[in-house]
């Protein structure tokens, strides 16, 4: 046993200082089109129907003025692959896009939606969409992954479900434009959803319970929906109610249980189905989740009357108000829906968040704060093993002329800031 001891503490005292880097946070990265893939059942035998939608911005496309309107036209080509890898089938072709006026070809709300339906058997597929703008010739490509299920192998279940965007109701007839991005935050007050269910069984009714769960796996309360059925397929919409989801990720699960029966509400359902959604205001980082939250996180920028305006809000809307007209002030460039100031600056709490939780959140730790308020040092001089020293970092930024030094006293990863900070820290406070 001694021997052992003395090998040990011979090979921490010659253990070397460890130079390392602190990555910069990556800021979010939007994607350029939306792209959404829903099956349903097939009236093909051993197939299920796979429907594409994919939503482009205009803002995206590069429009040419062409007599007293705007045109853009752009390539799109959409491969399924099975679970092997091997392509399916593919579809390709050129769509054409005309804008009456020039800020509607700019435009972040207005959009060119297509769609394509491919009958495929049920399994895995991967789902690559490639655009192509003919005037740039630039090639953005987005790819998901999704099950297609084989719904004639029950007696009763449900398609998958679609986000309806908007629904115009003439008599009996209904047309509905799909929800293609996930964000349900910028519809109004109730959203609804579509899904198809199957009723080979045969049953009068069935009883609709929605549960939606954030990711914290709190629920909303339910909402309960009973529902009359034909045999075979049933169109089914629901009404979501919108208002009082926070800001956040959230599932949403549909779950049919039989009529009159005493409801177990995890077991002895006939089907579910569900649809992962989320909820943001308009140019809001996908990392801010709650607003309260991330009020609080603009401690490090803001000044203390700008604090209080945020924090003094009675309200969630008046809360998200608040700290929208923040970052507006902040914004670099106003004429863009995007506020690359905030996109920036929550891409590094978010990136302290995983870096440098301990006992506390990653942003409200000292080499959080630090990091958010200075950006990643040019470098990182770890000293985890030294003898006689409790485990340092220094943190080194050349443009500033100055240094960090954390020191870790408990032995637990605990490293608190022990160099001045006030007179480096050049926030926009005055």
């Amino acid at each position: 046993m001694r021997i052992v001891f003395w090998i040990a503490i011979a090979y921490l005292c010659v253990v070397p200082s460890t130079i390392a880097q602190v990555e910069v946070a990556q800021k979010e990265e939007v994607p350029p089109y939306n792209v959404d893939a829903i099956s349903f059942a097939s009236n093909t035998p051993g197939r299920s129907r796979l429907d594409v939608f994919v939503q482009v911005p205009y803002e995206n496309l590069a429009f040419i003025r062409n007599d007293e309107s705007y045109r853009a036209s752009y390539e799109m080509t959409i491969d399924v692959l099975d679970s092997t890898g091997h392509l399916f089938n593919e579809k390709l072709w050129t769509e054409e896009v005309r804008a009456e006026t020039f800020d509607q070809s700019v435009s972040s709300q207005a959009y060119s939606l297509v769609q394509r339906t491919f009958e495929v058997p049920p399994g895995r597929y991967t789902i690559i969409t490639i655009m192509r703008d003919s005037e740039t010739r630039q090639n953005l490509r987005l790819t998901r992954q999704l099950v297609v299920s084989d719904y004639p192998s029950s007696s009763f279940s449900l398609s998958d479900i679609m986000i309806v965007n908007r629904m115009n109701i003439s008599g009996e007839k209904k047309t509905i434009v799909p929800n293609v991005s996930p964000n349900v935050g910028l519809t109004s007050d109730v959203f609804y959803i579509f899904f198809e269910a199957y009723n080979e069984a045969k049953l009068d009714s069935t009883k609709l319970i929605v549960d939606i769960v954030n990711e914290n796996k709190d629920k909303a309360p339910p909402l309960t929906q009973v529902q009359h059925l034909t045999a075979g397929r049933n169109q089914v919409f629901m009404k979501i109610e919108n208002s009082t989801l926070p800001v956040g990720d959230y599932t949403l699960y549909v779950r049919a249980f039989p009529l009159g029966n005493a409801v177990a509400r995890d077991t002895g359902f006939l089907a579910t189905t569900s649809r992962a959604f989320v909820v943001r205001l308009r140019g809001l980082p996908r990392g801010v989740k709650d607003i309260g939250t991330a009020i609080e996180q603009c401690v490090y920028i803001a000044k203390d009357s700008e604090m209080d305006n945020m924090r003094e809000a009675k309200t969630l809307e008046e809360k998200q108000k608040r700290f929208m007209e923040f970052w507006k002030k902040r914004d670099t460039n106003p004429n863009t829906p995007r506020n690359e100031k905030m996109e920036e600056y929550f891409a590094k709490v978010e990136y302290a968040n995983k870096t440098f939780k301990h006992y506390t959140e990653g942003w409200r730790t000292d080499m959080g704060m630090v990091y958010i308020i200075f950006g990643a040092p040019n470098n990182v001089d770890r000293h985890p093993f030294d003898v006689d020293a409790k485990p340092f970092e220094i943190w080194t930024y050349y443009e500033l002329n100055h240094s960090f030094t954390f020191v870790d006293q408990t032995g637990f990863g605990d490293y608190r800031l022990t160099t001045p900070i006030w007179d480096v820290w050049q926030r926009p406070r005055d």
